[in-house]
């Protein structure tokens, strides 16, 4: 397993305008990003953050190295699961997920399994603490998950809160990461499997923007919803990431959105406007769009 921490979170200045705000926040997690990862302490991590090579599937269950080329490149636009704004001692980075938020996180993950798409080689997730609770509560419903490169980063919140760039930091990212799983070698030797399938879960109204930006169709995303996005591999399987992001690619295909499929709770446990994502507090409002007014700092 290779599993990557990029947790600091950004500090928003409330007197600044959102889009300073994230701008802010992208350039300082963005430069951090392109750092080597350097230990972090938390007070109470979800999971501890496991630093290694990715896996060696059991004899028989990898295809060969042409057969996993062939293989459509998919992405998983998740967004993350309904959390707590009830605790104003809270920053928005650190609001942890709802008991409900968590049963529509578990939830969710069923049907992306029912579905077949379960099985990313690459996990991309924001370091905020309520993407990195719904990344947990879906690893508990559906243990592959655990198999794949984890890498928890600061910039794909602070992205999300800005207009119309997440798709090209979503591009770029996988693009780096991507290369960087398949070139690892595990320490038998053995090479590790090409990335064809890249879970990504962040943030509103980014990630809405970003899969219709991909797919063309209008994306609703509401809490606990993920887009399933794919792009058909050529016939003689020379298909990468880079090549499928380019704008003389033949293009993604939205395959389905998934949701949890739960009854909306009449109330959150911690407090009124948050069940079901229908949150009075800025940046998590259960359609993504209501909660961005003028001057609104936070990702949804």
């Amino acid at each position: 397993h290779h599993r990557v921490d990029r947790s600091d979170p950004p500090r928003p200045l409330k007197t600044m305008t959102a889009f300073a705000v994230a701008s802010l926040a992208l350039a300082r997690l963005g430069a951090r990003d392109a750092l080597p990862p350097r230990p972090r302490a938390t007070a109470a991590p979800t999971r501890r953050a496991r630093v290694g090579k990715p896996a060696k599937a059991s004899a028989g269950a990898e295809p060969s190295s042409s057969a996993s080329a062939r293989r459509p490149l998919r992405m998983i636009v998740l967004r993350h699961s309904d959390s707590c704004t009830e605790d104003a001692s809270l920053k928005d980075h650190d609001r942890p997920l709802t008991a409900w938020g968590r049963s529509a996180a578990a939830a969710l993950c069923e049907r992306v399994v029912d579905a077949e798409w379960a099985d990313p080689d690459l996990v991309l997730c924001s370091a905020s603490t309520r993407s990195r609770e719904t990344l947990a509560a879906m690893q508990a419903v559906h243990a592959p998950l655990r198999d794949a490169t984890t890498v928890f980063m600061g910039s794909l919140y602070a992205v999300a809160a800005m207009d119309g760039v997440t798709a090209d930091h979503l591009k770029e990212t996988i693009v780096e990461w991507a290369e960087k799983a398949e070139n690892e070698t595990a320490a038998d030797g053995v090479t590790a499997r090409a990335v064809r399938t890249v879970l990504c879960v962040g943030h509103n109204k980014g990630w809405e923007e970003a899969a219709g930006d991909f797919t063309g169709e209008r994306v609703s995303l509401k809490v606990a919803n993920a887009a399933l996005i794919e792009c058909a591999s050529d016939d003689d399987g020379s298909l990468t990431w880079a090549k499928a992001f380019d704008e003389s690619a033949s293009g993604w295909t939205l395959r389905a959105v998934l949701t949890h499929g739960l009854p909306d709770p009449g109330a959150c446990e911690a407090g009124p406007g948050d069940g079901g994502g229908q949150s009075g507090g800025p940046g998590d409002d259960g359609s993504g769009d209501e909660a961005w007014g003028e001057g609104a700092p936070f990702p949804a």
